[in-house]
């Protein structure tokens, strides 16, 4: 991971597929600014309790799920935009898309989802 980006972008993914709460809310303040907002086609969600439901309402949609970058991170300025694939255990991607981030001090302050299925 060359782009300084993919850290931040690497600790964002664990933390939407860790199924321990603990886990994520301890990562989140370290992950996303206290105001941070998460824009999806039908909904939106902010601040550190929003990405917090974001994550649980993903997770109970599609449990057992997992996401990974799939294609190379592209940054302009303090923005970013990567693939990702949504795949269950057995490996099949039941969801593809990209993400577009505003990145502030080592932070996401913000994240746009577009599916593409």
């Amino acid at each position: 991971m060359s782009n300084p980006v993919a850290k931040i972008i690497d600790r964002h993914l664990q933390l939407w597929n860790a199924r321990d709460a603990v886990e994520r809310l301890t990562g989140i303040p370290s992950t996303y600014a206290e105001d941070v907002v998460i824009g999806e086609p039908a909904v939106w969600f902010s601040g550190f309790a929003g990405v917090e439901l974001a994550i649980k309402e993903a997770q109970a949609q599609m449990p057992a799920m997992g996401l990974a970058v799939t294609g190379p991170i592209q940054t302009t300025g303090d923005m970013s935009t990567y693939t990702w694939a949504l795949a269950g255990n057995d490996g099949n991607t039941v969801a593809k898309g990209r993400d577009v981030i505003t990145v502030r001090g080592e932070r996401i302050i913000s994240r746009y989802v577009f599916f593409d299925t």
